[in-house]
């Protein structure tokens, strides 16, 4: 498993394109919400009660907040916003990792060529992939919802809901993480032009690895976003600025490095090198 994990490292950092592309596009991606939410927030802010507690000022405001929010239309065009961004998102999202995918598959092409021709070549493809993997991570929801309602309506404090939720949503972010590695190596199959039953087989017999990889990296990269958040506390100012902006890219480099060590364990199993 750490073979992989090494090789995958490599490869990431011979990927300085794709890894420039997707960082920008968090980047841009980040500010985007920020000035959306910035645009909501501060007016609602600037009309909160100054009074210290649960006032009855602060009834008031969050009385009249509730009935604007619920008995008119003042939400539906940021509602509508949010949509159209999380259209955009999910049409960007399966082109940006044809254009990764395929840079890993073929580097005897110049980095940037090799990136635009992926997108060229198999954005169709993953725009199929990728809706067939949303529909099947939001399958479950059918079952999931009525039971976090139930929870919602028969819990008395936030512990109990908390208590009451966490299997739905553990079992939820496991089956969607599960889905995520398997769809991988589906598209790695693709890029490499495999049948789809042989990518599906070759991940499910390397499970125990696909699942060690993945794990151990989202761990490592869940402790390396800690530290730099709690650097950005500690230091103020600029270097907050700075090292936010770092976090940002730490986050694209464990991310390009989390795909690369599983396309380095299919091509291994699939007999690609």
């Amino acid at each position: 498993m750490f073979t992989y994990i090494k090789e995958g490292f490599r490869a990431s950092v011979r990927q300085p394109f794709p890894v420039l592309v997707l960082f920008l596009y968090r980047f841009v991606w980040g500010v985007t919400l920020y000035k959306l939410s910035q645009s909501v927030i501060l007016p609602l802010l600037h009309r909160y009660p100054d009074a210290d507690g649960f006032t009855a000022q602060t009834r008031l405001f969050l009385a009249e907040g509730q009935f604007v929010l619920f008995k008119t239309d003042v939400s539906h065009s940021y509602l509508w916003l949010l949509a159209g961004l999380l259209g955009l998102r999910m049409v960007l999202t399966p082109l940006l990792n044809a254009g990764l995918f395929y840079s890993l598959a073929h580097t005897q092409y110049n980095a940037g060529y090799r990136f635009v021709r992926g997108v060229a070549e198999l954005s169709r493809p993953y725009l199929l992939l990728y809706a067939i993997q949303m529909l099947l991570t939001l399958v479950p929801l059918w079952w999931v919802l009525p039971e976090l309602k139930s929870a919602l309506l028969s819990s008395g404090t936030y512990q109990e809901l908390a208590r009451s939720a966490l299997p739905y949503t553990s079992l939820m972010l496991g089956y969607g993480f599960l889905l995520h590695l398997l769809f991988l190596h589906i598209q790695f199959g693709r890029v490499h032009a495999e049948p789809l039953s042989r990518s599906v087989t070759t991940a499910l017999r390397s499970l125990p690895l696909v699942l060690g990889i993945g794990g151990l990296l989202v761990l490592l990269g869940t402790l390396a976003s800690l530290a730099m958040l709690g650097g950005s506390i500690v230091w103020a100012g600029f270097w907050a600025l700075a090292v936010y902006q770092a976090y940002r890219l730490l986050q694209t480099l464990f991310s390009v490095w989390g795909i690369a060590a599983q396309h380095r364990l299919f091509t291994a199993k699939s007999g690609l090198h």
